[in-house]
């Protein structure tokens, strides 16, 4: 699991929820109070199942160098130890109604790590860079990151993605009768508008065509005319954009909408913000990868 992983993360919550590119400019290096300097940098040590560690814990002598280099460090104004044990009966009571999730990980897995907090005009980037090549680290999270798309939305956000024609995805191959490999037909879109109307703790919806889908595409990718260039307005699904009320319970509904023919996938970004926190907040490198993870 390299760094690239946390940026991925965060940024499919940014461009999945269009929401949380103000919040994140505004905790930037040197951003006074706010998300910026109350939230910490956290030094996650060497476990087997970190992909840089060949597969050892980093050993006691590691454990010393490191926290020794962050005491050290100018611009660090606090450091705090979190064993393995603690994180884990943490994470046992965060979860403790994601049974799947629980069996999933073992005590063993959590690594121990250092939470550090900076001053107002440190050079986050650096501290981050320097800390992650020192031996013993398995990762390093500046969880500024993670804070800033925490606190960009109020309402939970879904997508219901439709099917394309030709798709490769199972769901559009198989189970829709002559609709088999074809797009989402209006009856299947009727259909779909007419279980999202009968959520409780709808607050709204719209639907998404391929030409709005690919105006958000290339206006969130402008610096990449590699990739813009390459993508056409039929690359892009059609979708439904739901918000709901946060504190309403979407499992249910998430699986029916998914299980509906003319329906692709249906990502949800409460999923995607678990995998940022499992990420930032565990170094569960694994589990964060895998964005569905709540499904």
């Amino acid at each position: 699991m390299k760094r690239w992983l946390w940026r991925v993360l965060v940024a499919f919550v940014v461009v999945f929820s269009g929401m949380a590119g103000q919040a994140a400019a505004e905790a930037g290096p040197g951003h006074e109070g706010g998300v910026g300097e109350d939230s910490e940098i956290a030094v996650f040590l060497c476990t087997p199942s970190s992909s840089r560690c060949d597969k050892r814990y980093a050993t006691a002598r590691q454990r010393r160098d490191v926290e020794a280099f962050l005491k050290s460090t100018p611009e660090v104004t606090e450091v705090r130890f979190v064993s393995r044990a603690a994180a884990y009966a943490r994470f046992r009571r965060e979860y403790a109604d994601q049974k799947k999730l629980l069996a999933e990980v073992r005590a063993e897995d959590m690594p121990d790590s250092f939470r550090v907090r900076v001053s107002g005009v440190a050079d986050r980037a650096r501290i981050v860079a320097v800390a992650n090549s020192r031996r013993g680290v398995g990762l390093v999270i500046d969880q500024v990151e993670g804070d800033a798309v925490a606190m960009s939305s109020r309402n939970a956000e879904v997508s219901v993605f439709l099917c394309m024609k030709d798709s490769f995805i199972k769901e559009c191959r198989h189970g829709r009768g002559r609709a088999n490999k074809a797009a989402a037909t209006a009856k299947e879109k009727k259909a779909v508008v007419a279980v999202i109307e009968r959520f409780p703790g709808l607050v709204s919806y719209e639907y998404e065509d391929q030409k709005a889908a690919y105006q958000n595409f290339v206006e969130e990718y402008a610096d990449n005319e590699t990739l813009v260039a390459a993508t056409r307005v039929s690359d892009m699904p059609e979708s439904y954009r739901v918000s709901v009320r946060p504190e309403v319970n979407r499992r249910p509904w998430r699986h029916r909408l998914a299980g509906m023919p003319g329906v692709s996938q249906v990502f949800d970004r409460e999923c995607l913000l678990q995998g940022v926190r499992l990420l930032s907040e565990y170094g569960l490198e694994d589990l964060a990868s895998r964005t569905r993870t709540c499904g």
